[in-house]
């Protein structure tokens, strides 16, 4: 009898510990997951080296009113590298044209959605090149810290473990440690470190209601139908200057 509620008693007390662990532990949010994810490709690019390359890090500028970021911008004498950290698990399926990728979680039972990187990427590019020098090639880059992305479809996308080697390419056009200079001095004077996160987040939702009204989110321009390959889509009004599409 004694044992039996000694053996009741332990397990109560496990049972309580855990709910006070669940209860005392603070989950991780999407936000934490991701600035966890930016700070590894911070280590990846490391320090600014004057003449060598050139690191920003959470970049941010004002285009048209609106504030846009951009997790990684790096110079090298191979080119301007602009980097989307994406601190996703799981395996990823996607390629360059789709709208959106999907994230596939729990061998196949979860399936998520999320807008195309590449295609965000495209846009802090488009609005970069307005005041960065046209003879300077722009790379985009997509790094996924630790999913499994053998299902996606394209070049510009990368695991944390091969983004060392991706930068020091020969993408057959070198920049001079003078060019690298001009550029930094150019990011520094567009550089906006005031911008809020309450105001960027603003901005995004801003965006994303430009998008459903069928107002480019590069250019401002109006998105009108047009007929592709694979059917009708969104283009934008200012085809081929912007090459924004969505889906109808």
């Amino acid at each position: 009898m004694g044992y039996i509620l000694f053996l009741i008693i332990f397990v109560v007390s496990l049972i309580a510990l855990a709910i006070s662990r669940i209860e005392t532990e603070k989950p991780i949010s999407n936000k934490e997951i991701g600035e966890e994810g930016e700070e590894l490709v911070r280590r990846v690019l490391g320090e600014s080296i004057d003449g060598e390359k050139l690191v920003f890090n959470n970049y941010k500028f004002l285009s048209n009113g609106n504030s846009v970021q951009i997790d990684h911008i790096y110079i090298n004498k191979n080119g301007i590298f602009v980097i989307e950290t994406k601190n996703y698990k799981g395996e990823i399926y996607g390629n360059e044209e789709q709208y959106e990728w999907t994230q596939v979680l729990a061998f196949g039972n979860v399936k998520n959605k999320f807008y195309n990187p590449i295609k965000q990427n495209k846009s802090h590019i488009y609005k970069l090149q307005k005041f960065l020098p046209k003879n300077i090639d722009i790379i985009s880059i997509v790094v996924f810290i630790d999913a499994d992305i053998e299902g996606v479809d394209s070049n510009n996308v990368c695991n944390l473990d091969d983004l060392e080697e991706i930068l020091n390419l020969d993408y057959g056009k070198t920049i001079t440690p003078k060019q690298i200079n001009y550029v930094a001095n150019v990011l520094r004077r567009y550089q906006n470190n005031v911008i809020t996160e309450e105001e960027h987040i603003s901005n995004i939702h801003k965006m994303q209601e430009d998008i459903e009204n069928n107002i480019c989110p590069r250019c401002g321009a109006k998105l009108v139908i047009r007929t592709g390959d694979y059917g009708e889509f969104y283009g934008c009004s200012n085809y081929p200057k912007c090459k924004f599409k969505k889906k109808v």
